[in-house]
């Protein structure tokens, strides 16, 4: 019996350990913005088939209305893939939105895009990918 009890605590112990690198992967880069148009806020490789915005509002600078655009990275070029969007509404912060066209262990450039009033918005916000 007791043998038994060892060897089942040894495989969760062994299965932990080989886990542990894997949930490590998940990444999440956080940032903040004060922006009149556009504005790159990183490169990263993802680590998940999709990639998830969170970003809370502080000024929306007289907009309704935002994209935080993605773009694979190529050696020459980069490509647009996909947008995420945020639209203002009574609930408030945070917006959230998601995109599954982003694929394991590529890289993709990330940056905020909003019309050209002259106003700026603000906030902060994270990528999860």
């Amino acid at each position: 019996m007791k043998s038994k009890f060892k060897r089942i605590v040894g495989i969760l112990v062994f299965t932990s350990v080989m886990i542990m690198p894997i949930s490590a992967l998940a990444a999440s880069k956080s940032f903040t913005f004060d922006m009149t148009h556009q504005l790159a806020i990183g490169t990263y490789t993802s680590t998940k088939g999709t990639v998830t915005g969170t970003v809370n509002m502080s000024s929306w600078g007289g907009e309704d209305y935002f994209t935080i655009h993605i773009y694979k990275k190529g050696l020459i070029s980069s490509t647009l893939v996909d947008k995420l969007q945020y639209e203002k509404s009574s609930s408030g912060s945070p917006y959230t939105d998601s995109s599954s066209a982003v694929t394991t262990g590529e890289s993709y450039g990330y940056e905020i895009w909003k019309n050209q009033n002259g106003l700026r918005i603000k906030g902060s916000g994270s990528l999860s990918y």
